[in-house]
């Protein structure tokens, strides 16, 4: 009987190492699916510097197991590489997570991608964008483990595998990947890098924005060995179909993966109770912290900065304040030209958010929050002052 195209394990409620290495059992044992005898690079996510509890990062202990078992196909190198988003300290990620002491104890090589030589690469089948820049250091490896943790995005609805390959690419295409298709340009990134492994990090997942907020312990794993059939099972215990996700839905017909979630085969399923469990629990994701008075015009933004603004109007939410004011931010901003002009034609104060939202005002505003990203505490007083 022939053995099913995409094979996905799920591993639930174990000691880490334990899940770890029954999902390689899962899907085939360890020496089948690495060869022996590779370089062999592991990205983690580490887009802030801030440890696991937060939701935000990728438990280092699954790190750790992932290093102990590939060290038994005896590689010629292992290395962790990241770049965290824009603005933000990798090495320090690192530091704080505790995975440069993993990577000291077990001799392996810590990789700063926004530190290293870049080298641009043609996308032949991108749809959005036809060559980008990436650090030539990951082409020297040859097997990619991809490590991300399973969370709620802001512009793209999930951040898991597919969505963390962003963490490999120069700081000035993240500012492009927003100014153009997010989520077109996520599957076009997907077909230059294609890792070999995609080991979801579903201990504990951040359900309100992908910088980590309101935690929740899930204590489980996915691995699988293609992409997009991982995130789709994913995505299926946060209760989304493929179709919620745009990336996905553009990925699965794009010829990278399944083209629906039945033709992926479930290693290790979760039963029912479990299941109930874990989709009980994320329906927290994703809550909308309307400030009513709050008027926002925003095209483009950045994770950094909508993820900030978020984190501030939830502080806002919480203590009982609506801003009457009007609130300018993102490198598209300037499209929006409707709602440009009600705001010269209303008499609430405008405030500009990050250097994207000052450049588009000129200085026809009444406060600046400066920054590239702009800083959710500075955002949360500005915004304070019109409450």
């Amino acid at each position: 009987m022939s053995q099913p195209k995409y094979v996905v394990s799920i591993r639930h409620d174990k000691p880490i190492s334990e899940m770890i290495h029954s999902a390689f059992e899962d899907l085939g044992g360890l020496h089948h699916i690495i060869p022996s005898g590779k370089r062999i690079l592991i990205k983690p996510n580490l887009v802030v510097a801030k440890k696991n509890d937060t939701g935000a990062t990728t438990n280092p202990q699954i790190i750790e197991a992932l290093i102990q078992e590939v060290l038994q196909t005896q590689p010629v190198e292992v290395a962790l590489g990241e770049s965290s988003e824009v603005g933000e300290n990798t090495m320090r990620g690192f530091k704080i997570t505790g995975m440069d002491a993993i990577a000291r104890r077990y001799g392996v090589k810590v990789i700063d991608f926004k530190r290293d030589p870049h080298i641009t690469k043609e996308v032949p089948g991108g749809r959005e964008i036809r060559d980008i820049t990436i650090p030539a250091t990951l082409f020297e490896y040859d097997y990619l483990i991809n490590v991300p943790v399973l969370k709620i995005h802001c512009q793209t609805t999930v951040t898991i595998g597919m969505k963390n390959l962003k963490g490999c690419i120069h700081d000035k295409e993240k500012h492009r990947f927003h100014r153009l298709n997010l989520n077109q340009c996520i599957v076009d990134l997907n077909t230059v890098i294609q890792p070999d492994l995609t080991v979801v990090d579903a201990t504990t997942c951040s359900l309100q924005w992908e910088l980590g907020g309101d935690p929740v312990r899930l204590d489980t794993i996915l691995m699988g060995q293609n992409v997009l059939a991982v995130d789709m099972i994913a995505a299926s215990l946060l209760g989304y179909s493929v179709k919620d996700v745009p990336h996905l839905e553009i990925a699965s017909r794009s010829g990278l993966g399944p083209t629906s979630i039945e033709e992926i085969a479930i290693s290790n399923p979760l039963d029912k109770q479990a299941s109930e469990e874990i989709l009980s629990t994320t329906q927290k994701k994703s809550p909308q912290y309307r400030l009513n008075e709050l008027k926002v015009v925003e095209k483009g933004t950045c994770t950094s900065c909508k993820g900030a603004l978020i984190a501030a109007m939830r502080r806002l939410y919480l203590e009982g304040y609506s801003p009457r004011c009007h609130l300018v931010m993102g490198q598209l901003a300037q499209e929006e030209k409707e709602k440009l002009e009600k705001i010269q034609k209303d008499s609430l104060p405008v405030i500009a958010i990050g250097k994207c939202g000052i450049k588009i005002l000129g200085g026809d505003s009444n406060t600046n929050i400066k920054g590239c990203p702009a800083k959710a505490e500075e955002i949360y007083r500005g915004l304070k002052e019109f409450s």
